[in-house]
């Protein structure tokens, strides 16, 4: 999990009105709730998960076995179309104007 990138999504979270952000990672729980902790302010707007078996990386294309590697990307989903984009190997704090630009057209 890559701090910068959620905190930079974190910093601009108000150019995403009405979107709920979910960190999902391998990391445990009491590693995400340390990592809370120390940046309380910095990631206010995000709920942590943790994909214990790697089912959702791997469905969604973050973590391929063969290779042995995890990937940074984002799903977005819009509930009300289920129009879905998945973006793998992406740092979403360095492109954010593209990433805005991805969720309004969803």
């Amino acid at each position: 999990m890559c701090i910068t990138q959620l905190v930079e999504l974190n910093n601009n979270i108000d150019k995403f009105p009405g979107v709920k952000i979910y960190a999902i990672s391998l990391s445990s729980p009491d590693e995400h709730s340390q990592l809370q902790e120390a940046y309380k302010q910095q990631l206010e707007h995000f709920e942590f998960f943790t994909d214990y078996q790697g089912e959702f990386g791997e469905r969604f294309g973050f973590i391929d076995l063969e290779a042995n590697k995890v990937y940074r990307g984002y799903v977005g989903v819009n509930p009300a179309t289920t129009n879905m984009v998945i973006e793998i190997d992406y740092l979403i704090g360095d492109n954010l104007k593209k990433v805005i630009k991805v969720m309004e057209e969803l």
